[in-house]
């Protein structure tokens, strides 16, 4: 049976979070000094004083110390006594009408915040069950820090005051590792797959699979494989097991599936090509957790599923769609085996490229801010910087 599309409850809910943050950054984008100075009186707090350059090496200023110090902070990533929140990861996100536009001008929904939606309702009804990285202390306060916004680095002195261009990725790439590397049990990941060039693929998932609490076995990808992929790919490569160690995008990095090869290839050669994939990553059995019980009944907008190679068109209203996923509040029970069905179906078309402006000036090089992606790609933000 295929899973549903993302529940209304949760939908709207991360609609509200995401036009809260896109109202927040553009205050911090009208005011970068007031962030600036509240993140400098929290290094001096922490008794933390500018490094001057010395000896060849740059100017380190107590600023930059104390963001290096928060990405690392194991107390303010650790849930609260008493509790064993399923941790969730996210990655890129989805085309939706009423979503904020991004800056090529494309209304887009972060699956940051349908994360969060869905921890908040989780919580809402057992208190301490689920939970993002931004939902943690530290997440928070490196949330509120903007670092993704040029004005803001620009008012913390830039690269004289040790923030040179890509820290801020790097930062959250820090803290996400570190995120991973306390969670416990069951995991969920919002997101179809990881793409090469995101957080998700290049610190989170490995560290999940080497976390003697994690393992193989406990990443779920919230999302069933996309649609646009052969049935087959779909059925033996769009596992949680494989998504959780394969990239579907760069052929030219280790765990490549083209998914549509993938399709053409002998049962046997596709058997070979999974079991080498997996060899080595063993599964890990983790503490007991608190599991996600079936969905209840409600009614949900209508979907639009992605369909190769053009965009979907909206279906017709559907009936009777799940709430959102619930997590049962003994978190003693047994985890179940095998892997776990996806919750939802992606919803909203994920374009796989996008009309962006033309840029005057020369043209970029592939690979550097403003040039085109190096292959297609989802759309990304927040966590997963710029696509």
């Amino acid at each position: 049976m295929s899973p549903e599309p993302i529940p209304e409850g949760v939908e709207e809910g991360a609609l509200l979070r995401a036009n809260a943050r896109q109202e927040a950054t553009l205050g911090a984008k009208r005011n970068p000094q007031s962030i600036a100075r509240r993140i400098k009186a929290a290094a001096t707090a922490a008794g933390l004083k500018d490094q001057p350059a010395a000896d060849g090496k740059p100017r380190v200023s107590k600023a930059r110390q104390y963001i290096d110090a928060l990405a690392e902070d194991k107390a303010k990533l650790t849930p609260p006594d008493g509790t064993k929140p399923i941790s969730a990861f996210w990655t890129y996100g989805i085309e939706h009408p009423k979503a904020p536009k991004n800056e090529w001008g494309v209304p887009f929904l972060s699956q940051r915040f349908l994360a969060e939606e869905w921890a908040a309702q989780q919580n809402e009804a057992n208190p301490g069950t689920a939970q993002t990285l931004e939902t943690t202390r530290g997440g928070r306060e490196l949330d509120a820090m903007f670092l993704w916004e040029d004005e803001v680095i620009e008012a913390l002195g830039g690269e004289k005051a040790g923030f040179p261009e890509g820290y801020a990725k790097a930062t959250w790439a820090k803290i996400s590792e570190t995120y991973a590397g306390l969670a416990e049990g069951r995991v969920f990941v919002f997101g179809q797959t990881a793409d090469t060039r995101s957080i998700l693929h290049q610190q989170e998932l490995g560290m999940l699979r080497g976390n003697e609490n994690v393992g193989l076995d406990n990443i779920h990808f919230v999302y069933e494989a996309p649609r646009s992929w052969p049935e087959v790919t779909r059925t033996e490569a769009g596992t949680n097991a494989v998504r959780a160690v394969a990239q579907f995008d760069n052929k030219d990095l280790p765990h490549y599936i083209d998914p549509q090869g993938f399709a053409a290839d002998t049962p046997e050669a596709r058997k070979a090509k999974i079991d080498s994939l997996l060899e080595g990553v063993a599964p890990t059995q983790a503490p007991a957790q608190a599991q996600p019980q079936a969905p209840a009944q409600a009614q949900a907008p209508a979907q639009a599923q992605p369909q190769a190679p053009a965009r979907a068109q909206p279906q017709a209203p559907a009936q009777a769609q799940p709430q959102a996923p619930a997590v049962e509040a003994d978190a003693q029970q047994a985890t179940p085996k095998g892997p776990a069905a996806p919750l939802w179906q992606m919803g909203f078309q994920q374009p796989q490229t996008i009309t962006r402006p033309k840029r005057s000036g020369p043209a970029p090089v592939a690979g550097s801010p403003g040039a085109p992606p190096l292959a297609p790609r989802p759309l990304a933000t927040g966590m997963d910087g710029p696509a």
